[in-house]
Formats: C-alpha cells, sequence, structure tokens
C-alpha cells in the first residue's frame, strides 16, 4: 500500500492538472485559485528538484510532472487572471500581478525554509519528504477551501463551471483525501492528520456536489467534461 496509494494519488493529481490546463485554455479563466497555485508549484519544484524525495523514482518522476503541468496552470493564471480577479474583486491588472509575485516569493519561502525548520523534529526522522507530505496535507485543506470559495464568487459574477469540471473535482479528491491523505490519518495515532484531511475530504465532497448540480443545471453531462 505505500507504493499503491501514492501512484494512485500521482495519477489522479497528473488528471486533475492536465484538465486544469485544458479547461483553463478552452474557457479563457484559470481553475486554480491563485494561491492554491503558488503553493503547489511552489511545493513540486522544491520537493522534486530542490529536496528530492531520497530513493524514490517514482516520487520523483510524479512530482516533476506535477511541475511541468503546474506550468501551463501558471501561464493560464498569467494570461486570463487579471480579467478573472478584476471581475471578481475589482484589482487592477498591476495588483493582480503584484498579487502573484508576492505570492510565489511566499510560496517558496514556505517550502524552502520549513523542509529546514521542521525537519530536525522528531516526527518527521529527518527525512525531508515526510515534511513535504505534512505540508502538502496542510496546503490541500487550504486548496479544497479555495475551490469551493472560487466557485460561490464566480457564481455571483460569473459562470461558476468556468475553468471547472466534475473529472477535476472528482480526481482532486482521489488524489489526496480518498489516497494518502486517509493512510496518513489511520497511521497518527495524535489525530492531528485527521483534522487536516476530514475537512479536506469534507469540503472536496462538498465542491464534487456543487459542480455536479453545475452542470446538470446547464444541461452539460459532468461524465462527458474533461
Amino acid at each position: 500500500m505505500n507504493n499503491i496509494l501514492p501512484l494512485i494519488s500521482g495519477i489522479a493529481w497528473t488528471i486533475t492538472y492536465s484538465a486544469l490546463v485544458y479547461r483553463g485554455f478552452k474557457d479563457k479563466i484559470p481553475g486554480m485559485p491563485l494561491a492554491a497555485l503558488c503553493l503547489n508549484f511552489a511545493w513540486e519544484t522544491t520537493f522534486a528538484y530542490i529536496y528530492p524525495p531520497a530513493g524514490s523514482l517514482m516520487t520523483t518522476v510524479i512530482n516533476a510532472v506535477w511541475m511541468i503541468l503546474d506550468i501551463g496552470i501558471v501561464v493560464s493564471m498569467i494570461k486570463f487572471g487579471p480579467r478573472d480577479y478584476g471581475k471578481r474583486f475589482g484589482i487592477s491588472k498591476n495588483i493582480f500581478y503584484l498579487m502573484l509575485v508576492i505570492g510565489m516569493v511566499v510560496s517558496f519561502g514556505i517550502m524552502v525554509t520549513g523542509a529546514k525548520y521542521f525537519v530536525g523534529l522528531p516526527s518527521f526522522h529527518q527525512n525531508t519528504f515526510e515534511v513535504a507530505k505534512f505540508i502538502a496535507f496542510t496546503q490541500n485543506l487550504i486548496m479544497s477551501i479555495l475551490f469551493l470559495s472560487q466557485f460561490y464568487q464566480r457564481k455571483q459574477v460569473d459562470n461558476p463551471i468556468k475553468g471547472q469540471s466534475f473529472t477535476i473535482a472528482i480526481t482532486k479528491c482521489i488524489g489526496t483525501g480518498l489516497t494518502v491523505g486517509i493512510a496518513a490519518a489511520f497511521r497518527d495515532s495524535t489525530g492531528f492528520m485527521a483534522v487536516l484531511i476530514v475537512p479536506t475530504i469534507i469540503c472536496d465532497f462538498w465542491y464534487i456536489g456543487v459542480i455536479y448540480r453545475e452542470l446538470r443545471a446547464q444541461g452539460i453531462n459532468p461524465l462527458r467534461r474533461f
């Protein structure tokens, strides 16, 4: 299971990122919230190249593939983000790009220094990738909340399924909560990981539900939208 669940997670997130790139350029709107994208891109870059997982070629390859796909999402954010965030929040293009730059700098700072800060703690056993997994579970909870928030914000000013699909909602949930997340929660006797994973799963199921209902309401077959 130590190999199977990360592999399933890797495949699921690869589908998620591919669908986000596809829908972002097709719908001309960024699919991933800005803060989530900054954290994701920084995480994948840091833990594929700066602190690659020792002795795990599969994980290194998966992280590298994710980072490459994230570049496509970053490009869609740069290209279509100013219009989306201007419409939702009334900010100028310059403010948007400033937010993106600050978000990237802070996110890389969290990943690079966080790895050094936490790795010395006994629970991480001097293993940087154990720190990476902890950070990933934390930011996945943040991401799940942000995707829901993005849906309801866009519903007020635009079409909430732009940049989104049932495929993205399902594979995002499988990618963390229903695979490596549940495994981590069961292994943790303190209950802390469950505090991160359970709300993530709840938000992901909530998101699956609202995307499905919105697609059906618009006469779109959820299973045919990548």
